[in-house]
């Protein structure tokens, strides 16, 4: 069997140069190599929401899959980003149906992280795919002072790893830079229910 990695969402950014697509950044769980999928807006909505624990009075389309799961007893176990064709992903539901037997389900991987992220399982990508895809974060070209991310959206910033953004707030407290340490309080936050 071939290994996988684990993955986490960092965040979604939104492309300036197609309308109503973002990029969804993705991370290896325990390493520094992250990757982006260009996503549509409907998807991008629908993992924002759930990451952001906001309740819709009606739910939407992930939300429907999920209760449909749940109502037949069955468990979206895990998601596996299994291939790259095309510059295209292809994702995997590993399904335990209400009989005790494993389905596997071909999914669009935009659906497949939000219905991920709905039933809290985990998100892997096969990892001959990270190898081709990840891109070792560069450390040194992180923005290391307040005046270097005083303009950086909330986005960018959740792009930052944990010990810069706690020693950036700390900073921006102790400069009395409130405005910047209230948006670096609420990424840090965020990163925490992430």
């Amino acid at each position: 069997m071939k290994s996988e990695t684990r993955l986490e969402i960092v965040g979604l950014i939104q492309h300036q140069a197609m309308m109503n697509t973002y990029g969804l950044v993705l991370q290896e769980a325990n390493g520094t190599r992250r990757f982006s999928i260009l996503i549509g807006e409907p998807e991008a909505q629908s993992i924002t929401l759930k990451l952001k624990n906001k309740v819709l009075p009606r739910p939407l389309t992930h939300d429907l899959i999920k209760n449909i799961l749940q109502a037949l007893n069955c468990e979206l176990k895990e998601v596996v980003i299994s291939a790259l064709k095309n510059d295209i992903f292809y994702s995997e539901l590993h399904i335990t149906g209400s009989d005790g037997k494993d389905y596997t389900v071909d999914a669009r991987t935009s659906d497949a992280v939000a219905l991920a992220v709905r039933a809290e399982c985990p998100l892997y990508i096969k990892s001959e795919i990270l190898d081709q895809v990840g891109t070792e974060l560069a450390r040194k070209k992180e923005p290391v002072t307040l005046d270097e991310i005083a303009d950086a959206t909330p986005d960018d910033m959740r792009l930052l790893g944990e010990q810069t953004i706690n020693r950036l707030l700390k900073q921006a407290v102790e400069e009395e830079k409130y405005e910047l340490a209230a948006k670096l309080k609420k990424v840090q936050e965020q990163k925490k229910q992430q």
